[in-house]
């Protein structure tokens, strides 16, 4: 995988770059001196707004009252603002040091990949700038972990549905039925992942919007009218299922691996960072409301709240419906989060295999290409078949790396000359002591995560569960 980069297909550097690299032009010494590159099909800030707020709130916010049950009702409540504040943090950090380096090099954009080549490459370390493809490796496979979880994810959603509304008709234990209704989803995830041309993915985006916000807005009214649990729920839980429910939360901003995409169409890119800008605005709005569905969630149904509220909604002709719009919803979402995966290692895919078997017709070979990430993304729905436990898991390894491990990480390497030339010594250190505390942090909760979630999986294979709300 590792010479399957989207790198070998990176755009060709401006004149203004080649002279910054070799010398032949003084670099600016901070960033306001650096020019702005021009940028081509630009969004505007609202469509910004809009775009990174739909990348964020996904499916996964209907299993955010499951987090609250297993964290109890005040520490879920002080976690949700805390990773709020954690991913705004890494988010912004995260664009501001590849606007100033998009700058530096002379780019108008530099995706996720791309960035970690730069950052390494223009470093003062020498041991980064030889050593840059092992630093864009360990980005490339956290992104292709974190796509990968996000599919999976969406099977799993798709077949808790599936079980929760025809699961009686067919027989068998949960695991069983888990896994009838995985395949079955596996077929319509097989033909939504076979479209290649853009238009009809960015339909796709328009009509999974829409049924999320419709689902989203039903199950919310209906869960705020049912009779409050508040008072008799517990404050907090024990330490395994608290990592679990942080784990969750962190894998609910689905939306960490568009701040780069997003941020690198504004027309305007100062309005991504500005106070009332892009960032902001998104990180307000989605954490308000995952906070609220995740409050109100918990206290309607208590304990017997399932791993996807979807499920604790009525069986009626109505709900139904809903119910069905969401899966469509979560199939639609399953194709754009691949999408991502093709966008990265195709071309990557097709010039290796041209060259290993040049006879082969590249159009059956990318079928195949996409054929085997989704078969890949089954096999860990049919090793891990809990919808729970799998967001948890994404969210503590891969979530985190992006999140809490590569923004602090990047911001210090890029900003290394900068801060020594322009800032004291006690903000300098505070700075970078404040990055390597949060990275540290990081990796710890990466180590409790990875721990908590393997003794819940054992616990889980030792004692099946007999219904979705056990």
């Amino acid at each position: 995988m590792a010479s399957i980069s989207p790198l070998d297909t990176a755009p060709a550097p401006n004149r203004q770059q080649l002279a910054l690299e070799s010398g032949k032009i003084e670099k600016p010494k901070n960033e306001k001196e650096l020019p702005v590159p021009s940028r081509k099909h630009t969004i505007s800030t609202f469509s910004g707004v809009i775009t990174l707020s739909k990348a964020m709130v996904n499916a996964g916010v209907f299993s955010l009252p499951y987090a609250w049950k297993l964290g109890g009702l005040w520490v879920s409540f002080a976690a949700s603002i805390l990773i709020a504040l954690v991913n705004w943090y890494g988010d912004y950090i995260l664009a501001k040091s590849a606007q100033y380096l998009s700058k530096k090099v002379g780019r108008s954009s530099l995706d996720y990949g791309h960035f970690a080549k730069k950052v390494c490459e223009t470093s003062d370390i020498e041991f980064l700038r030889k050593h840059s493809h092992a630093m864009v490796f360990a980005v490339d496979m956290s992104i292709l972990a974190y796509q990968l979880g996000m599919c999976s994810v969406a099977i799993l959603f798709i077949s808790d549905n599936m079980v929760n509304l025809f699961g009686d008709q067919i027989g068998g234990t949960l695991d069983q039925k888990m896994l009838i209704f995985s395949t079955i989803a596996l077929v319509f995830i097989l033909m939504t992942n076979s479209f290649t041309n853009m238009k009809i993915v960015s339909f796709f985006a328009i009509v999974s919007t829409v049924f999320l916000f419709f689902g989203s807005f039903v199950i919310a009214q209906y869960t705020i009218r049912q009779p409050n649990h508040w008072s008799e729920l517990p404050a907090y839980t024990d330490f395994k299922s608290t990592i679990m429910m942080m784990g969750i939360l962190t894998y609910a901003f689905e939306g960490q691996t568009m701040v780069l995409p997003v941020e690198n169409k504004l027309a305007k890119p100062e309005n991504f960072l500005a106070s009332f800008g892009v960032l902001s605005i998104t990180m307000v709005t989605c954490s308000s409301f995952m906070t609220f569905l995740g409050f109100i969630g918990y206290t309607a149904f208590a304990q017997h709240v399932g791993p996807t509220i979807t499920i604790n909604v009525p069986k009626d002709g109505f709900y139904t419906s809903v119910n069905i719009c969401l899966m469509i919803q979560s199939l639609l979402g399953n194709g754009m989060a691949m999408y991502v995966i093709f966008d990265m290692f195709q071309n990557g895919f097709r010039t290796k295999f041209g060259k290993i078997c040049p006879s082969f017709p590249i159009r059956v070979a990318d079928k195949g290409f996409r054929v085997f990430w989704v078969l890949v993304t089954y096999l860990m729905v049919v090793l891990i078949p809990h919808l729970e436990t799998m967001m948890s898991l994404v969210g503590v390894t891969a979530g985190t790396m992006c999140a809490l491990i590569f923004p602090p990480l990047f911001e210090v390497i890029v900003f290394w000359t900068d801060w020594k030339e322009n800032l004291s010594t006690c903000h300098r250190m505070f700075k970078i002591v404040r990055n390597f505390t949060a990275m540290i942090l990081g990796f710890a909760f990466i180590a409790c995560g990875v721990y908590a979630n393997m003794v819940t999986l054992i616990e889980l294979f030792a004692k099946p569960h007999q219904s979705l709300t056990d």
